[in-house]
């Protein structure tokens, strides 16, 4: 006989499996679609990205007049929503320098892919993609910053959108309207170049993060956020150079290689306490050089001795210590693991002093010398003078004075007993060689007169035999070229009493190109060599130093290679208060050109 109860006890077993089976299976189903639907999310965006950056490029074309329409497909999925906002996203551009301030605002405008939490936007020229939390660039907005020398030109051309009578479905049309074009930048309010101040760009987007990380990427930049979705870029129209706290330095050197000097010594001295030979040997000189520093490499383990009165810093060295303790010997510190900050390029101040000059246009006001102009007796310029062709000084002497300047629109050249006076009793003096200037035969250039001396070399520059220039005690003169320099011989270039702080030479590279373009070169003859007391100043040329020099002062160059020199250095410690450019600021920025560039996107009806 059957029990009832164990009839009841397989039917509801019965049930309860197939609900578990019903469970399982339901849930598998369940999330296996979940699963689907993302990759499907996945699939369709990255897609869509692709077909933004499609947008991009058909919108650029028809921004700037290639095109009167584009059209672009975007396959709008039915869990998407393609729309066009023309008044989403905003930028601010502020321009505060010292001849004024001036504002500019947009309205980007942003054709939006949405699928759940996730967007693919075109705003502003760029392609951009967020989910709520974050924001990254799939497409970076038109955007062009050139000029690492210091002369830096921004330029924005920002596409901007307006929404059309059609909505969009499949298909995005892209196209011109009137006044389509708008130039923001420079405007009545301001111009270019743009002197002191700063740059200021607002951002006020849902991509927000992304674009202050791009402007970062692109540029010197300090990018902040100053509130949800909204970032600030500054970008800096001056910086300023460092103080002068080394008596050699390479900026960007990859290897200081001293195997090649014969016998260095370097030690310090303070001008302000007299003369190096009344002040007496200190030891406060500093060695230094970006990357590594080598002993034996380059000339084999030639190098007799270096004799170093202070410090000697890298990032690295490679000092064999048998060879460093024969060789080398340093009083101070030799340190290595050491972080330099990044000097700033002297090319950008030196062209924009040099066009000064030129702006000044001394041929349409002052007196003009027409042709070629040769000098071999005594001639005074007192007044602004423009030479309209090359300028020869030979047995005789050429004096300016008066706060005059002397523009020549060729070549300058000092031969054999020639001599150009820089008289500065009656006021700073200028003199500009649009061509080559040259100095031979005991050919001399001589300032005084207590003010500044101005000498602008818009070319190479050559100082050779047994020529000299100098400088009084109480007057300063300041050499700036663009251009190779070449010095050989047994020139003397010096301020007098070393007070190194009253003659500098500031150099870069030219434009002309060429692998020489803006090298140094200093090749000494045997017996006093070269003797120079000063500064000298060239963080982006490459020097070479051949033959026997005296070295009063401080020098900075990008690079620095030697042969069989036979070097003293003598750093004055004045000058480590003393910036270049006197401690003017330089620009980062110094162009800037943005422009608006509207277009309409719509469906095709």
């Amino acid at each position: 006989m059957i029990r009832p109860e164990r009839a009841q006890s397989e039917v509801i077993g019965v049930v309860l499996l197939l609900g578990l089976t019903t469970l399982v299976v339901g849930s598998t189903v369940a999330l296996g679609s979940v699963a689907l639907d993302d990759s499907q999310e996945t699939a369709d965006l990255n897609r869509v990205e692709g077909a933004m950056t499609q947008l991009d490029s058909k919108a650029s074309l028809v921004a700037h007049g290639e095109s009167p329409s584009q059209r672009v497909r975007i396959d709008r999925s039915r869990a998407a929503d393609l729309r066009v906002d023309e008044t989403a996203g905003w930028m601010r551009i502020d321009v505060e320098t010292d001849d004024g301030s001036t504002s500019e605002n947009v309205t980007l405008g942003t054709v939006a892919y949405e699928r759940g939490d996730d967007t693919v936007a075109y705003q502003g020229g760029g392609v951009w993609r967020a989910n709520g939390d974050h924001a990254r660039m799939i497409s970076p907005p038109e955007f062009h910053y050139r000029g690492s020398a210091g002369t830096g030109t921004l330029t924005l051309p920002l596409v901007t959108v307006r929404e059309t009578d059609d909505r969009p479905q499949d298909v995005v049309v892209v196209s011109a309207g009137q006044n389509r074009t708008e130039r923001l930048f420079p405007s009545e309010n301001g111009s270019n170049p743009l002197v002191g101040g700063n740059v200021t760009i607002t951002v006020g987007s849902e991509y927000a993060e992304a674009w202050g990380r791009f402007f970062e990427s692109r540029t010197r930049a300090n990018v902040t956020s100053v509130g949800e979705n909204t970032v600030e870029i500054t970008l800096r129209t001056r910086v300023e150079h460092p103080t002068l706290n080394a008596s050699v330095s390479a900026t960007g050197q990859p290897r200081l290689e001293l195997g090649d000097i014969d016998t260095m010594y370097v030690d310090s001295y303070d001008s302000r306490d007299g003369t190096y030979s009344t002040s007496g040997p200190r030891d406060g000189a500093t060695i230094q050089t970006k990357k590594e520093l080598h002993l034996t490499a380059g000339g084999g383990g030639n190098t007799e001795t270096i004799t170093i009165r202070g410090d000697l810093l890298s990032e690295s060295n490679q000092l064999p210590k048998g060879q460093a303790d024969k060789k080398l010997n340093v009083t101070g510190d030799i340190r290595t693991g050491v972080s330099f900050d990044e000097v700033i390029p002297a090319s950008g101040e030196i062209s924009e002093r040099i066009q000064a000059v030129r702006d000044s246009d001394i041929e349409a006001s002052g007196t003009v010398q027409p042709g070629d102009w040769s000098v071999s007796g005594t001639e005074t310029v007192a007044d602004d003078t423009y030479v309209d062709g090359d300028l020869t000084v030979t047995n005789g002497t050429l004096r300016v004075s008066d706060g005059a300047t002397l523009h020549v629109s060729g070549a300058i050249t000092v031969g054999e007993d020639g001599e150009i006076d820089l008289e500065t009793g009656g006021g700073d003096v200028t003199v500009l060689a649009e061509g080559e200037f040259g100095l031979a035969e005991n050919a001399a250039v001589r300032a005084e007169g207590g003010a500044d001396a101005n000498l602008y070399v818009d070319d190479d520059l050559a100082v050779q035999n047994q020529t000299t220039v100098t400088t009084a005690a109480d007057t300063r003169l300041l050499v700036y070229t663009i251009g190779e320099i070449d010095i050989d011989g047994e020139p003397r270039i010096a301020a007098a009493d070393d007070l190194a702080k009253n003659l500098w030479i500031y150099s870069a590279p030219g434009s002309g190109g060429g692998d020489d373009a803006g090298d140094i070169e200093i090749e000494t003859d045997a017996g006093d060599g070269l003797e120079f007391t000063g500064v000298f100043y060239a963080p982006e040329s490459e020097a070479h130093l051949d033959g026997e020099m005296t070295i009063k002062g401080s020098f900075t160059f990008y690079t620095l290679t030697f042969d069989d020199a036979v070097i003293d250095f003598h750093y004055d410690e004045a000058l480590r208060t003393e910036q270049p450019f006197d401690g003017d600021s330089v620009p980062v920025v110094s162009y800037l050109h943005v422009s608006e560039h509207r277009v309409g996107v719509g469906g095709d009806g």
